[in-house]
């Protein structure tokens, strides 16, 4: 078994030498497509492998004759030499792969035939909400990259009206584990329909397993999750934000059931849940179907070059439809909120 790790993009020359304990030491490593799916994956699973009785290696390009779990990033060129791999390929969020033998999906949403959903790993290195906090309501907070951060994330009249709350908003782009002094998380992006059917509920569950309420927009992967109105609160704009906020504050009650709700859902999508799920596609399907490979090893370098081809047409597919989403949405922006100044001595509402 190797795992896919392309030195052009990612340097771990150390990775034959790191263990579990090595992820919680360094989180920042482990974020990032290849980063999270295939070092991590790696790190977290190689000794089961091992004790399955598999050798199992990780570096640059696809060992001949062996299984590869590779990112579909480095699944997507001619000349990789893959054909002469079995390959267990990670989607991510691209468009379909198919240049594999097996896909893994990071959402259940969809799934092509050649495709397995395995949930991406929880935040590397998690570090819960302080208890001490209690119920309170006063930093709310964005884990991740901005790029497809609603406009009034920076809305100062937005901001302004949770100051009046008493609440501080927070950007976080780094140090995306750190949720000591988080009250409530915040799940929220403007982005096309096509990349969202593609995205993980990670910022779902991360809130889960850091003990935080979430309150989270409209998304495919965190719908599919929900199971109640407990395991987050609905806001499509900032508006509904603050609605959100006002009940958070307002409701000690809903803040502790949140918690203990989330604390039982994220059971599912802790570390020993994600490795379980693994080990059980590695033992149902994916050693079996790549002992039944190894005894014929067919000569695929006309398939692998069609299913490039369908692959790469597929990509930029992809392209279009999200250029064309996100040019519609440009063209129909969303209203701007309107917040009323409202009187210090009145808690603020809803609507402000």
């Amino acid at each position: 078994m190797h795992f896919v790790l392309d030195a052009r993009a990612t340097s771990w020359e150390d990775i034959e030498s790191l263990d579990a304990a090595a992820i919680d030491r360094s989180p920042r490593r482990f974020v990032g497509g290849r980063n999270s799916w295939i070092a991590q994956t790696f790190v977290r699973l190689r000794g089961a492998l091992e004790a399955r009785g598999i050798a199992v290696t990780a570096g640059p390009g696809f060992a001949p004759g062996a299984a590869c779990v590779a990112h579909r990033d480095d699944l997507d060129r001619f000349a990789s030499g893959a054909h002469a791999s079995f390959l267990v390929a990670v989607r991510a969020d691209r468009a379909p792969v198919h240049a594999c033998d097996i896909a893994i999906a990071q959402n259940a949403l969809d799934l092509r035939a050649n495709e397995r959903y395995v949930p991406l790993w929880p935040q590397p290195g998690m570090l819960a909400r302080g208890k001490d906090r209690d119920t309170r309501v006063q930093t709310l907070a964005y884990f991740g990259r901005t790029s497809s951060a609603p406009a009034w994330f920076r809305d100062p009249r937005w901001r302004a009206s949770l100051a009046r709350r008493g609440v501080s908003f927070e950007i976080r782009e780094h140090a995306w584990h750190d949720y000591r002094a988080v009250d409530v998380a915040l799940a929220a992006r403007d982005e096309a329909p096509a990349v969202l059917a593609t995205k993980p509920a990670t910022k779902l569950y991360n809130g889960w397993l850091a003990r935080v309420p979430v309150i989270a927009s409209p998304e495919p992967a965190y719908d599919a999750l929900r199971r109640g109105p407990l395991d987050f609160l609905e806001a499509g704009d900032g508006r509904g934000v603050l609605a959100a906020v006002d009940r958070l504050r307002l409701e000690p009650s809903l803040y502790r059931a949140m918690v203990a709700n989330g604390a039982v859902r994220g059971e599912a999508f802790g570390v020993e849940a994600v490795t379980a799920h693994w080990l059980e596609l590695f033992d149902r399907e994916i050693l079996p179907a790549y002992a039944a490979w190894r005894v014929r090893e067919p000569a695929r370098r006309a398939w692998f070059a069609a299913a490039m081809l369908r692959q790469k047409l597929g990509s930029r597919m992809h392209r279009v439809a999200v250029a064309a989403q996100r040019a519609r949405g440009a063209a129909h922006p969303a209203p701007e909120v309107t917040i009323r100044v409202t009187p210090p001595a009145r808690l603020s509402s809803a609507g402000d």
